[in-house]
């Protein structure tokens, strides 16, 4: 998948569990606590449906779902 592509659909996912929220590719998802830990998990399962990929629990770090580039990064590192 094109990167333009990853990163338009997780823009799609983050801001559909945003709730409407104004976010950007560098908004912090967990400092403003737009993304809160049951939240994330929505993200990451979305993810995982999408990108048919799996994400391990150990792979669930805030470093990895800080912003959308960075969950895109994380992704782009999975293979995606």
């Amino acid at each position: 998948m094109a990167q333009d592509s990853v990163l338009a659909t997780v823009r799609e996912i983050v801001r559909e569990t945003a709730s409407g929220q104004e976010v950007t590719d560098e908004t912090p998802l967990i400092a403003r606590k737009i993304i809160d830990s049951l939240s994330l998990l929505t993200v990451v399962s979305r993810l995982e449906d999408q990108f048919d990929i799996k994400i391990d629990d150990t792979e669930v770090l805030p470093t990895h779902f800080e912003t959308i580039t960075a969950i895109r990064s994380f992704l782009t590192a999975k293979g995606r």
